[in-house]
């Protein structure tokens, strides 16, 4: 897994880590409400128990916070990106996708975060989220392909 950002967007989006520590799962439980809002149609893709006691939102903020922590060293997230990418094709995400979750996670670090949510923090995500999109969607690729 190589990495394509910037080491700026590096720099700022380890720099984030402890904010992502702290309300990593008012974020992303921010983020499956705006999705389901604007995007009612991929709540079919989710099971929604999961969103209903919190463990969803949980399993993302511990990814994203780890994310943010090795940014740097991407090889250390390889277990966690292909248990992931499989349970991904299990439940048929498709690459369109990914654009529509980046954006709604980008809409809730603004939402939770608010002035702690510069322009500069946003940019620097909304890069970090596209690198790392596109490692799921090579790897996905690759497990279609296998099965």
């Amino acid at each position: 897994m190589s990495n394509t950002v910037s080491q700026e967007t590096i720099n700022i989006v380890k720099s984030t880590a402890p904010i992502l520590k702290k309300h990593g799962q008012k974020i992303t439980t921010r983020m499956y409400e705006v999705m389901f809002e604007q995007y009612p149609d991929v709540k079919t893709q989710f099971d929604m128990s999961a969103q209903a006691n919190g463990t969803q939102p949980a399993k993302l903020a511990t990814a994203v916070y780890s994310y943010a922590t090795h940014i740097d060293h991407l090889e250390t997230l390889q277990a966690m990106v292909d248990k992931i990418a499989h349970r991904h094709v299990q439940t048929h995400v498709l690459p369109e996708q990914y654009p529509i979750v980046g954006k709604c996670l980008l809409q809730a670090m603004k939402d939770v975060l608010g002035d702690a949510a510069t322009e500069e923090v946003v940019a620097a995500w909304a890069e970090a989220y596209q690198a790392l999109a596109e490692i799921f969607i090579n790897r996905e690729q690759q497990i279609y392909q296998s099965n």
